[in-house]
């Protein structure tokens, strides 16, 4: 096959902000629906799998028309989203071929991340990739080449040290917390979701040697679970105005389409009005106009933004924790080229494995061929004998077709599709053996 058939399209925190990040998101089930439907129309988009993250939406494709494949994925987005084609384009990358490849297998190493060598993203991509395998959407292409990226970035992670004490987002967000509001240990901290992200937050509040730590989700179960694990309370959201109140530090970490804290929720209990209520203190708070801090992780952003313009309140989203993860880069730097060595070699097995197609498809063709000419003719001199004379020529002439074919068999594994002999090699036996573009049809990919 050739490479130039596979291509990404995208946009991550490298090239577009948190807001305009948000504004393009879809939801995994609409996206999934819109890609069946583009691949319905023929062969403009033969495989497909969506990588959704806070920090990314990127769509992996193979397609014999890759440039109007991602024009339609364009089209599809502007028509979702309102955003002219024009502002897509400027906020978001095209890579084809062999920079498609290195690009997905550098992603699932952490190489791409705002933290290098981050670990969620291995699981993030393991997730698309199960995800996609699911409603099969994914071809032979994309299958392998997101196996041989998972396994890429597990050899990164076990040969380099470039994930060892690697702050991840949740980290760095707690980092950032720490620094604006101080020691946490008098502090009362609400996690909203339960999901992995709020788990891992939860933990590290608790290894912060915060005060009160408060689990609230809409699976209570879950939020049980999440709660016990850390010595927590857990709530559901519907408790959310009365837990709002009484925290001093709330994580936004649900994975939900809509706001699930608008800024009415909090003018109430803003610290202004804490100050003028009776006796200088309202139900639920320990301090007069105590300042407050919230930190929003999640994608699509949990808090309505004008929260942070309220008096005494400090909000902080993603954009504020990827400003300060890069400074940890440098940290890592003298592991980057090695991992990046492995990427690569990662990049050209795969891109040799995936030039070899070519050669077994037309193998294949050829094999299948010829072993149909030695039945049939089998069966039409077979005519009138007795059944043991019947398999016995069968027999005979299976074996003088695979004692043929032995010499192209030979031949066309070793085929160069990328080489001007090797093409002129695989052309000719699709034409010698009357399989003409054996290697372009859709059942040989």
């Amino acid at each position: 096959m050739d490479p130039a058939r596979l291509f990404v399209v995208g946009t991550s925190h490298s090239v577009a902000s948190s807001a305009l990040r948000e504004r393009l998101h879809v939801e995994r089930e609409e996206l999934h629906g819109a890609l069946a439907r583009l691949r319905r129309r023929g062969r403009v988009l033969g495989e497909a799998v969506p990588l959704a993250t806070c920090a990314r939406l990127e769509l992996y494709g193979v397609s014999d028309q890759p440039r109007r494949a991602v024009r339609l994925l364009g089209r599809i987005m502007a028509h979702r989203t309102g955003l002219s084609a024009a502002e897509i384009e400027a906020h978001s990358y095209i890579h084809e071929g062999p920079d498609a490849v290195r690009h997905l297998l550098r992603v699932a190493s952490g190489l791409d991340s705002v933290v290098h060598g981050e670990a969620q993203i291995l699981g993030q991509v393991r997730d698309a990739y199960e995800l996609t395998t699911s409603v099969e959407a994914a071809g032979p292409v994309l299958h392998r080449l997101f196996q041989d990226a998972l396994a890429t970035g597990k050899r990164v992670r076990s040969q380099t040290d470039i994930g060892r004490g690697a702050a991840s987002l949740a980290t760095a967000a707690l980092a950032l917390l720490q620094r604006e509001a101080g020691p946490l240990s008098e502090r009362s901290a609400l996690v909203i979701g339960a999901g992995d992200t709020g788990s891992l937050v939860a933990g590290l509040l608790r290894k912060a040697g915060v005060g009160r730590l408060r689990i609230a989700n809409r699976t209570i179960e879950r939020a049980r679970t999440v709660a016990d694990a850390y010595g927590a309370e857990h709530h559901d959201l519907s408790e959310l105005p009365a837990l709002l109140a009484e925290s001093d530090i709330v994580v936004g970490a649900v994975e939900a389409a809509g706001r699930v804290v608008e800024v009415g929720a909090l003018a109430p209990v803003s610290p202004v009005l804490v100050a003028s209520a009776p006796n200088g203190h309202a139900a639920g708070d320990r301090s007069v106009g105590r300042p407050r801090y919230f930190m929003d992780l999640a994608h699509p952003r949990n808090f309505d933004p004008a929260i942070g313009e309220l008096p005494g309140v400090h909000l902080f989203d993603l954009d504020h924790v990827f400003r300060r993860v890069r400074a940890a880069r440098a940290a890592r730097a003298n592991q980057v080229p090695h991992a990046e060595a492995i990427v690569d070699e990662a990049a050209a097995a795969f891109l040799a494995w995936l030039r070899s197609r070519d050669g077994v498809s037309v193998l294949r063709a050829v094999r299948g061929q010829v072993l149909e000419l030695a039945r049939l003719e089998a069966e039409r001199h077979g005519q009138g004998r007795s059944e043991t004379e019947q398999e016995e020529l069968r027999r005979f002439a299976r074996s003088l077709a695979r004692a043929l074919l032995h010499p192209p068999t030979v031949a066309l594994r070793g085929a160069d599709a990328t080489s001007a002999e090797g093409r002129s090699l695989l052309d000719s036996a699709t034409r010698l053996f009357g399989v003409d573009d054996a290697h372009d049809h859709p059942e040989s990919q």
